[in-house]
């Protein structure tokens, strides 16, 4: 029997899994060399694939703008010197097999269009909070990817226009709120000035503020009632704007529960035109780190409209 091989490349690890129907059954991971630069990087990816058998197809997902019917990374932030890379074309004539790559978001919500929370809908927007924040979405049951493949930047949407300097150069984009360093940021500003068993942490994460929430600290569920509320009101705009069934939250975030996912219904039920007459779900990703390995594997045999 012939497997499909998903891979999911990040600016920290690479993983890899040989997919059979809706399931992983052979795994690999490494810590991607990014600060080498595209060579030593696609050097990996080649000693990955080598280290599978039977494989029929390579689907492949990278962070950063893609061109996905090139088989081109335009441009990819966490990956030093990834600039107009073609990444397909060699694999392809290396390992004589079909080769498709897309944006790590899209595949991260394809995974969970098919096999995951959104399995069933055909209007649905995925968000993922992280170091950075992404977006994508599937319209009418077809993968968004726009007039130039780089649909979905939701992080950077501005929800304050006076807002700070996001790293992309913009101002007041939703990923300076709610990116993972930055939610340390607001719980650090807090606890400057108030009591909280958050103090007693050397390295703050967004998974001890989630922590002391749930336990009741005071200041940490501030935090989260904040940032419920900026994440609440760009998927507000979103919802105006797209008028999906069905919102998935992904990144290790999304695992806080309730007390993240009650200030985003809150701000939403606030802002979101005619939602009375809307049949919209909030709801958590379903397949963790699976979901960009089966979405990439799924897209290896993607035919574009």
């Amino acid at each position: 029997m012939r497997y499909t091989l998903g891979i999911d490349i990040g600016g920290t690890n690479i993983k890899a899994g040989l997919v059979h129907k809706e399931n992983v059954i052979k795994r690999i991971g490494l810590k991607t060399k990014a600060e080498d630069g595209p060579d030593r990087c696609l050097a990996q990816i080649k000693s990955i694939i080598r280290s599978f058998n039977n494989i029929s197809k390579i689907g492949i997902g990278i962070a950063g703008i893609i061109d996905s019917q090139k088989g081109i990374v335009r441009y990819s932030p966490n990956l030093k010197g990834w600039y107009n890379i073609k990444l397909a074309e060699p694999l392809k004539k290396e390992f004589k097999t079909t080769i498709r790559i897309l944006n790590d978001v899209n595949a991260i919500l394809l995974g969970e269009w098919i096999y995951g929370a959104g399995k069933g809908y055909k209007n649905i927007f995925l968000f993922t909070l992280g170091t950075g924040v992404g977006g994508a979405a599937v319209c009418e049951g077809k993968l968004l990817f726009g007039a130039s493949g780089f649909a979905g930047e939701f992080g950077h949407t501005v929800i304050n226009f006076n807002g700070p300097e996001c790293a992309c150069g913009n101002y007041g984009c939703l990923e300076r709120y709610v990116g993972s360093r930055h939610i340390v940021e607001i719980a650090k500003k807090k606890i400057a000035e108030k009591r909280s068993n958050l103090k007693n942490y050397k390295d703050l994460t967004p998974k001890i503020i989630a922590n002391e929430a749930k336990k009741g600290d005071a200041v940490a569920k501030e935090v989260f009632e904040e940032i419920g509320y900026y994440i609440g009101i760009g998927v507000s705009n979103i919802i105006n704007l797209f008028d999906p069934e069905v919102v998935i939250i992904s990144g290790g975030i999304s695992r806080a529960g309730k007390i993240l996912f009650e200030p985003i219904r809150r701000t939403i039920r606030e802002r979101v035109l005619g939602l009375e007459y809307r049949n919209l779900k909030i709801v958590p990703a379903k397949l963790g780190d699976d979901a960009g390995i089966l979405g990439a594997a799924h897209f290896a045999d993607y035919r574009f409209p």
